[in-house]
């Protein structure tokens, strides 16, 4: 989500029906080797006050007192994620917080909430992705590699940011269940005027990925573009000196080769995640279409680190169709983390309706209530076979009934389709084909 925003088309033309040939030449499902991970964003340990700053070193909830400058997940919260088969958890936490001096030692009582939250995680089976939550900046200020274009002077350096990570690595390596973010939504401007171009990003995200390994981690990283790692945006200009993330994110390097490319993407008019309404019903897809073409020709792997929509039926058409297109395209997609949960006000939060502010122990004693959202839009692509597009009836098994289910859905269709298993906006027997390939038991 857009920095404060918190507390803080392309169309084709309809393909034939294919003739025999699609039956030899239709693409193999694979799920990406970083894997499917289906998940939310559990925020609170990064907010600040309305304007983005952020308090440090701040007082931790929630309390009964409602007081707090930032709150931790509770363990009521993550065992109820986990248990809506919830596998895995994107962790926002605030930079100034965890390291309130640049280049000295961690905080060690908020990196001990950091552990702690980990933990409760890991034990609930699911995975943590650690997000850190600053825009590509430390105090509003960007980290940079030189003063171009705006000569202002350099306050902080890659060099930082990769002792950041050096130390985050060391704490975390011992866990391949936890994964490293390395940045959310570098922003191409700070409050001061300074440009992050793309390119100065991608070297200093080399840098910090380097730094990660000379530590002897081998966990997974995710990297995000800059201009907010827009899906929507990635082969547009996005800085004054005509790049785009796409002309430049193929250039991140990676000695484990252990790296997904992150990217966010919104459904309102301007792509912000500030709007419960959605441009259309079929706009989710739509605004992923270009960002995978990128990474299936550039041999990436994905992951949807923030998405949502209000809760209405355009916007939930929105969101099944951006899921069911990235099922459907699993080759270079690792999985999504909805945005999100708070026990705070949020946005599109999934919280249990009835939980509102309120500490763990009260939580404990009440039942859970909830979020529509989570009921009646992601509930469906959280079950065993979620991630086997071929498995259109969502009983574990590629047979009759899905074959039935896809044959009367024959012709043109919206991107987003479940049953347009090549997502070309039509389903034929290019999409039977695909789907006979996989007949049998999901796993």
């Amino acid at each position: 989500m857009r920095e404060g925003m918190m507390l803080l088309d392309a169309t084709a033309s309809a393909a034939p029906i294919a003739d025999a040939g699609d039956f030899v030449s239709a693409p193999a499902f694979t799920t990406a080797t970083f894997g499917f991970y289906r998940g939310l964003n559990m925020s609170g340990m990064e907010q600040g006050d309305q304007s983005g700053i952020t308090i440090v070193p701040g007082v931790a909830g929630p309390t009964s007192t409602n007081t707090e400058d930032y709150t931790i997940p509770t363990p009521s919260e993550i065992s109820y994620f986990a248990g809506k088969n919830m596998q895995i958890v994107r962790l926002p936490f605030a930079w100034e917080r965890l390291q309130t001096t640049l280049g000295g030692s961690l905080d060690p009582t908020y990196l001990g909430y950091l552990h702690t939250t980990v933990s409760s995680i890991r034990a609930q089976g699911m995975s943590v992705l650690l997000d850190v939550h600053n825009y590509g900046c430390y105090n509003q200020q960007h980290i940079c590699l030189t003063a171009n274009p705006s000569s202002k002077p350099i306050l902080v350096t890659s060099a930082q940011f990769s002792d950041l990570w050096t130390k985050l690595a060391n704490e975390f390596k011992g866990d391949s269940g936890v994964m490293f973010g390395l940045m959310n939504e570098p922003k191409q401007w700070d409050y001061s005027g300074e440009e992050l171009q793309c390119a100065e990003w991608v070297s200093i995200a080399n840098a910090a990925i380097a730094a990660i390994r000379a530590t002897g981690a081998t966990n997974w990283i995710t990297v995000p573009g800059n201009f907010y790692t827009g899906a929507w945006s990635w082969s547009s200009t996005t800085d004054t000196v005509g790049a785009s993330n796409a002309t430049t994110l193929t250039a991140i390097t990676d000695s484990a080769g252990k790296f997904v490319i992150e990217v966010h993407q919104y459904l309102d008019s301007d792509d912000s995640g500030t709007s419960d309404n959605c441009s259309s019903g079929t706009c989710g897809a739509e605004r992923l279409e270009t960002f995978t073409d990128w990474l299936r020709t550039n041999g990436k792997q994905g992951f949807l680190g923030e998405f949502a929509g209000g809760y209405n039926t355009t916007c939930n058409e929105a969101v099944e169709g951006m899921l069911n297109y990235i099922v459907n395209n699993a080759d270079v997609w690792g999985g999504w983390t909805y945005w999100g949960q708070s026990n705070r006000y949020l946005q599109y939060s999934i919280q249990p309706t009835n939980w509102g502010y309120m500490e763990n122990s009260k939580q404990a004693t009440i039942t859970p209530a909830d979020a529509p959202e989570l009921t009646y839009v992601l509930t469906p692509f959280l079950g065993s076979a979620a991630a086997c597009g071929s498995d259109l009836d969502g009983d574990l098994e590629v047979g009759p009934a899905d074959i039935s289910l896809l044959l009367m859905e024959f012709g043109d269709c919206a991107l987003g389709n479940r049953m347009d298993l090549d997502s070309n906006r039509r389903i034929d027997f290019a999409d039977l084909s695909r789907l006979l390939l996989f007949g049998g038991m999901c796993n």
